[in-house]
């Protein structure tokens, strides 16, 4: 246990960096997809997984025993992946403790905190927090099991194996790198293959089942010019230009002095444990997505995260000789990482600026028991309607009459419930509203579009909701606008019966 506080401490410090104002940004469409999924029955969740999505089955899973304990809110859904980062952390710093002493432990294991994909992360409630933390144990137990040489080291990593590759399907490719790492290292070959393949064997039918599934991923568009900042900025420096430079630039002089002054053992095997851990999971979903089709987005390889940090700690390490000029270092990466933490952690700092969980808060303040409710169809900009807004925060509808109400997500064993249509809506309204509430998409005169890191443009047409069939069926059937307050994306209206007023 004596090497242990420092990985404890620094993992403790990832947590809280991660947990730290999480609960801000509103709730876009993936985390309410999670939600959507969660907060339905253990039947009902394999059945929908079991068509689509499965690659978060698992990650719901566990959310959906999560929020039977704790409920539904932006903390509750995104606490589990701080605190799954905080394992990360720790497990990073170990391993630097391990193969290179305490001073590349401390770097690698506090800029893996700091690092914009991490602290990304630990906002988004879904998966990727999971598959970055599962990827740093399996890391620490490769190195734990080659420099002991004890075989009952391969009986956890068979099971991590496993349970990384159903947690976060594309984690397999971490199996490759320790692969190639095993191989240079000459140590082991046996057992390691024996491990691996039994790990890949046991989480054999759930790749299948996620492969053919991959219709789900088949709106990314194909790999452009775009892929070289997706590679070199912001697959683990999104809104972090000036970090990722500095990291390079680390990288190089640190190589630059190991290469006068030599390396340790222990300083080589790390280096061999860490190229492969990002180089190889990179270069084998780039040629999958040049040969079949593109699957290289940007947090789909946020499970690198812990070779690069490792890499990186390192080389300041190696670089910076006293604590003192490490400490400017890493302030240097602290003030470069500072304005993606804080643009991630803005109300509105989701995707395209979205403001589900703003309109949920509002429409709680505003509306009473017993008032209407209901979603427009469609907006420009989303796949969904803002009736998925309600399926991240179920308590924004509470004790509301929802007259739009078509079929329900677990009916239709899809991620989203349906809307009526506007036709079938007035109808409902007329004999059981006086007061109701339309969610729909913000007015707008004039055209615009927001690029997203996706490399998909978001189109935010002309709109008008007096333009809208939702309007004209409302409006024939007597009700007017009696008030209306756009949000940020999306707006409220308040629409009321002519006769009262």
């Amino acid at each position: 246990m004596r090497a242990w506080p420092l990985p404890l401490s620094i993992g403790g410090a990832a947590m809280f960096i991660g947990a730290a104002f999480s609960w801000v940004p509103s709730f876009w469409w993936d985390e309410a997809a999670t939600i959507s999924a969660a907060n339905r029955s253990v039947g009902a969740l394999f059945d929908l997984h079991a068509l689509r999505d499965a690659v978060h089955g698992l990650h719901n899973l566990l959310l959906h025993w999560w929020f039977s304990l704790v409920g539904i809110s932006e903390f509750t859904s995104r606490i589990p992946g701080a605190v799954a980062l905080g394992v990360g952390a720790a497990a990073v710093t170990a391993t630097g403790q391990k193969l290179s002493g305490r001073r590349v432990a401390v770097v690698a294991g506090l800029l893996f905190a700091i690092t914009p994909r991490v602290t990304w992360a630990a906002t988004e409630a879904r998966s990727y927090a999971f598959a970055i933390a599962g990827v740093s144990v399996l890391t620490l137990l490769l190195v734990t099991a080659l420099t002991t040489g004890k075989a009952r080291w391969w009986v956890p990593y068979v099971l991590l194996v496993t349970v990384s590759t159903v947690m976060f399907v594309y984690t397999a490719t971490v199996i490759l790198a320790h692969a190639v790492t095993v191989l240079v290292m000459k140590r082991d070959r046996m057992r390691f293959g024996v491990a691996a393949a039994v790990g890949l064997a046991l989480s054999g039918p759930f790749v299948v089942l996620a492969a053919s599934q991959v219709r789900q991923v088949s709106w990314i568009p194909p790999l452009d010019g775009t892929v070289t900042r997706t590679i070199l900025v912001d697959q683990w420096f999104p809104q972090a230009p000036w970090a990722a430079a500095l990291c390079a630039v680390i990288v190089v002089a640190g190589a630059v002095v190991a290469v006068r002054t030599g390396v340790t053992p222990g300083e080589r095997m790390l280096l061999r444990v860490a190229l492969p851990g990002f180089a190889v999971p990179m270069t084998v979903l780039l040629v999958y997505s040049l040969v079949v089709r593109n699957l290289y987005l940007d947090r789909y390889l946020s499970f690198t995260v812990p070779a690069m940090v490792l890499l990186v700690g390192w080389a300041l390490a190696r670089l910076a000789t006293r604590w003192w000029t490490m400490l400017v270092v890493f302030v240097a990466l602290v003030v470069a990482v500072s304005p993606a933490y804080i643009a991630q952690r803005q109300p509105y700092g989701k995707a395209g600026g979205m403001d589900y969980s703003a309109v949920a808060d509002r429409l709680v303040e505003v509306s009473e028991v017993g008032d209407c409710v209901a979603f427009e169809p469609t907006v420009s900009w989303a796949p969904t309607s803002p009736r998925a807004l309600m399926d991240a925060r179920p308590d924004a509808v509470a004790g509301l009459d929802d007259v739009g109400f078509g079929l329900s997500a677990v009916e239709r064993t899809q991620l989203w419930s349906t809307d009526v249509s506007p036709s079938e809506l007035a109808r409902r309204a007329s004999t059981r509203c006086t007061v109701l509430w339309v969610i729909a998409d913000r007015d707008r005169e004039t055209a615009w579009k927001l690029w997203h890191p996706n490399n998909v443009w978001w189109r935010f047409e002309p709109y008008r909701f007096i333009d809208t069939d939702t309007f004209r069926e409302l409006a024939a059937g007597g009700f007017e606008i009696t008030a209306r307050e756009p949000v940020h994306r999306l707006q409220l209206i308040r629409l009321e019966p002519a006769q009262t007023q």
